[in-house]
């Protein structure tokens, strides 16, 4: 699991209060501890009784009921029987999670061509700035097969909790601020389980893999 530190908006003439070195310092840190957290939950389900073990890493995950960026609501009940993707970020994040929302979007494009049929959830975890009407607009700059969703506060706060992502209000010079936060894409499967993450960075060739397996998994359980 890789972990995004935001700088601030690219038009503040203010220098950002993290430096490249913190920043890197911060980024290791919690990569070494989302790492040692996956190799506990790993190797407890290692040590059960075969038929204990549960098919995925279902730690991660839960129910959900946010309001989504094309009217109404999304009901992760709803969505029980086939799977879907999840990413976080935040509308003004000014690199990291539009580059993402981009290159997955072009991949669930390349995977509806091949056969594909898969939703994505990007979930706000600004939810103080980012309305439903904010993430309406934000999302038009994507591909439709990515569905933004926000919420009270307390709703994003137990759906970051739920799927153990990490995030952080750096505050800014004026009285802004920024997130720092997880960066990844969860595959969930068919009954809202994780199944892995998503390895963007590997090359659109080995995503595509990752996600007809995620899909024929589904069809096979």
């Amino acid at each position: 699991m890789t972990m995004a530190t935001e700088p601030g908006p690219e038009t503040r003439s203010e220098p950002h209060p993290l430096t490249p070195a913190s920043r890197r310092g911060s980024t290791l840190i919690l990569m070494a501890f989302a790492l040692a957290l996956v190799g506990i939950v790993a190797a407890t389900i290692a040590y059960l009784p075969r038929r204990d073990r549960p098919s995925t890493l279902s730690v991660v995950g839960g129910p959900f009921r946010l309001e989504s960026s094309k009217g109404g609501t999304v009901d992760s009940q709803a969505l029980k029987g086939k799977p879907f993707l999840v990413f976080f970020g935040f509308t003004q994040c000014p690199n990291v999670c539009p580059t993402t929302l981009a290159d997955l979007g072009t991949l669930l494009d390349e995977f509806a061509a091949e056969g594909g049929d898969l939703q994505a959830y990007y979930i706000t975890l600004d939810p103080e700035r980012d309305t439903q009407g904010v993430m309406r607009e934000y999302m038009a700059s994507f591909t439709d097969r990515i569905t933004g969703l926000t919420g009270t506060p307390q709703q994003i706060e137990g759906v970051t909790r739920d799927y153990r992502a990490f995030v952080k209000r750096v505050p800014l010079p004026g009285g802004d601020y920024t997130l720092e936060h997880t960066l990844m894409v969860y595959m969930m499967d068919r009954n809202g389980g994780f199944a892995g993450p998503l390895d963007l960075n590997a090359g659109h060739a080995l995503a595509l893999k990752q996600l007809h397996k995620l899909v024929a998994d589904g069809r096979n359980t």
